[in-house]
């Protein structure tokens, strides 16, 4: 998906369920996969400090849609293409969305900058990136984040590190939010512990103590009145 060439893309997604759906998305829209790690290499990097510590590369608010049917029908109105497991996902029971408005602020960064090896399974990333103080985003930051993150560069695709849900086949699925230079997309990504993942995939975490329901009020005293 990230890779240089329309061959790397394929190379990456053959350990994908997605590979047919990204083959005929390819096929179909005429895409030109531009060298997306060069284009990350471009972009403002994440700041790894000794103590695990990350900028904030983005901030999204979480509510401001209630539930699939809501998500579906602004995706469609902003144009944006939604794969057949990323759709059926935020609609299955363990895709949880939010009551309260409610801010997460994100960090991006790559699997190599995490200090995994250059192949790894999912597994390993989440638990270093765990490790160096980082958090898995709620699901429902994939469908706002791909409706506010609508200057994503031609070629970019980025991974959300989230818990994955299963299809109706029971395949675990996270999201992805891709760009090919036809039009912004949400498509689903294999979500396997043991699926493995190449140094330069980036994934887009949520920053501990960083999400904040916005809708929190003072709870009232119960207390009687002197």
């Amino acid at each position: 998906m990230l890779g240089t060439s329309i061959a790397a893309l394929a190379a990456t997604a053959s350990r994908n369920r997605n590979r047919r759906w990204l083959h005929s998305l390819i096929a179909a829209l005429g895409l030109a996969v531009l060298p997306s790690f060069a284009l990350a290499q471009q972009q403002p990097g994440v700041d790894i400090g000794t103590q695990g510590r990350f900028q904030i590369w983005r901030t999204t608010t979480l509510g401001s849609h209630k539930g699939v049917d809501s998500y579906r029908d602004a995706l469609d109105a902003a144009k944006m293409k939604i794969g057949d497991a990323a759709d059926e996902i935020l609609g299955r029971p363990a895709f949880h969305y939010v009551r309260q408005k409610t801010e997460v602020e994100l960090t991006l960064v790559s699997v190599a900058e995490l200090g995994v090896e250059k192949e790894s399974p999912l597994s390993e990333v989440y638990q270093r990136a765990t490790q160096l103080g980082l958090t898995l985003c709620p699901a429902e930051v994939g469908p706002q984040l791909r409706l506010d993150y609508r200057d994503q560069p031609v070629g970019e695709s980025l991974l959300i590190a989230m818990e994955p849900v299963k299809t109706y086949y029971g395949e675990p699925t996270i999201l992805s939010l891709m760009n090919f230079g036809s039009g912004l997309a949400l498509v689903g990504s294999d979500g396997r512990a043991e699926s493995m993942v190449s140094g330069y995939l980036r994934f887009v975490f949520a920053l501990p103590k960083r999400i904040v329901q916005m809708d929190e009020r003072p709870v009232a005293s119960t207390s009687p009145a002197k």
